[in-house]
């Protein structure tokens, strides 16, 4: 999480500030772990990649599916509470986070190409 903050702070931000790191900051960057995968630095990489797409992709269905029924603040805590159903999913089915499902499934891979011996 340190390295994370440190990055966040002098790549993205430019500065170190206390405006740049409020709660829902805090909060996110502790989400992306959670969801990721603890003690990994791949587990790092996919919650993060999952915390900054996965908004995106729920912005970008609400505005095909719904088109102008409802405004930005309502697909917003949609956002939110979809992101919260998938951390409490992933803390009760997979602890490990996205990094062991990642394992799992190149595991799977692996094991598909491989020839079988008679």
């Amino acid at each position: 999480m340190g390295v994370a903050g440190v990055l966040w702070g002098f790549v993205y931000l430019r500065t170190v500030e206390p405006a740049g790191f409020n709660l829902d900051r805090s909060f996110q960057i502790f989400f992306i772990i959670i969801i990721g995968g603890l003690a990994t630095i791949r587990g790092a990489f996919l919650g993060a990649a999952l915390i900054v797409v996965f908004p995106l992709l729920l912005s970008r269905l609400g505005q095909l599916l719904l088109g102008g029924w409802f405004d930005s603040g309502v697909l917003e805590m949609s956002q939110r509470i979809v992101l919260g159903a998938l951390i409490i999913f992933f803390l009760i089915v997979e602890p490990q986070g996205l990094s062991a499902l990642w394992a799992r499934g190149l595991r799977r891979l692996a094991r598909g190409r491989s020839p079988t011996t008679a």
